[in-house]
């Protein structure tokens, strides 16, 4: 169905998702019927043509990431395991958006509570990989223990979160698509009394408390996390001989990489939110533009800085070749895909080398150093 849907356009796209929707295929110039943006429905079209592909594109990239951790088992360390999870709540999240726009009723509320469910709970999964990273290389401690503590934290919050909106009926067409949404706009109101009726609607409050106040919690214990595992890491490469120092400066610039995900993805919806709030009346089209241009690459991005590394893809590349080749000749590649090179960036938090099946190594902190110190 999503393949159909891309290869027919914006314009296909969105009547194939809204053919029941009054109003859709009018006049191009027309305000969406129960639409409280303010857009014509060709700049609702467009949102949500954009908002599919790149939702496929981290489909895609998400589901390359759970495929891997449960194909292979020699990926199954506690370090790919957070990003399986994180992986998770970023599937879930584009599977909201392949919902376009139902408007109203009861699958308009499913799509927003599935929103809400996912997005906080891939945003605190980042948090928790964090807090992983921060605990190894700072404090020299393990977090698979805390593995069930963790769960409970970023699907259990979150899943109690979703429900919330439901007791004030917050829930329902935000435009291009459903979430919590906020006051439609009364002509006879003057800017000011629209931003305050905007400010102390219950929508906006939601928006504010269930999302946006946490992302930028998260994003700002990222960035103190992340600066102080650098430069702790930087302090040990200056300890290094001058062959291992290079393998230290290309951990610490992928590390750098993780905050910025969030705020790149995030920080276009921010701006457009506090535009919404400060005039509800007067949408800005090319903020809902910037907004859904870069949210919906979380997924993909995600997949590429956490789970991409050589260990993923040399798993993925024994595979084919075992494919192609002949049996003997596949068991060759994989004995020597494990040769030369190890992978500098996969086992960063890579904690004893015990798997999902509770096998576990000797020498769990020794084990824990060598896997971040000798690569």
């Amino acid at each position: 169905m999503v393949n159909s849907l891309l290869s027919a356009g914006p314009d296909s796209l969105t009547n194939s998702l809204s053919a029941s929707s009054p109003g859709i295929g009018d006049e191009e110039d027309d305000y969406g019927d129960g639409s409280i943006l303010g857009l014509t429905e060709k700049q609702n079209r467009t949102l949500m043509f954009i908002t599919i592909i790149e939702s496929s594109l981290s489909f895609t990239g998400s589901l390359i990431i759970i495929m891997s951790y449960l194909s292979f088992r020699k990926l199954r360390k506690f370090s790919l395991r957070l990003v399986f999870w994180l992986s998770v709540s970023d599937l879930g999240n584009c599977i909201s958006y392949f919902l376009g726009d139902p408007k109203v009723g009861w699958l308009c509320t499913g799509q927003a509570m599935i929103m809400s469910l996912f997005e906080l709970s891939s945003v605190l999964w980042t948090t928790v990989i964090a807090l992983t990273l921060f605990r190894l290389i700072v404090m020299q401690k393990t977090s698979s223990h805390l593995m069930p503590k963790f769960l409970l934290y970023c699907f259990g919050l979150p899943f109690i979160c979703m429900f919330l909106p439901l007791f004030t009926n917050s829930y329902g067409d935000t435009g291009a698509w459903c979430w919590i949404e906020t006051p439609q706009e009364n002509e006879d109101e003057d800017d000011d009394a629209s931003m305050t009726k905007a400010l102390l609607n219950e929508g906006t409050m939601w928006r504010i408390l269930l999302f946006y106040l946490p992302l930028w919690i998260a994003i700002a214990f990222n960035s103190v996390v992340y600066i102080v595992v650098t430069n702790t890491l930087a302090r040990v490469a200056r300890t290094q001989a001058s062959e291992t120092r290079p393998k230290y400066l290309k951990m610490i610039r992928r590390l750098r990489m993780y905050p910025l995900i969030l705020v790149f993805c995030w920080m276009g919806a921010t701006v457009n939110r506090i535009q919404n709030v400060i005039y509800p009346d007067k949408p800005i089209y090319n903020l809902y533009l910037f907004q859904v241009s870069t949210r919906s690459l979380q997924g993909v991005l995600n997949a590429i800085v956490y789970g991409l590394n050589n260990h993923v893809m040399g798993e993925w590349a024994t595979l084919m070749a075992g494919c192609l080749k002949e049996k003997g000749e596949s068991g060759t590649t994989e004995e020597g895909s494990s040769d030369g090179d190890e992978d500098e960036e996969a086992g960063i938090f890579d904690e004893g080398g015990h798997d999902d099946n509770g096998d576990r190594g000797g020498g769990h902190e020794n084990d824990m150093k060598k896997s971040l110190l000798s690569k």
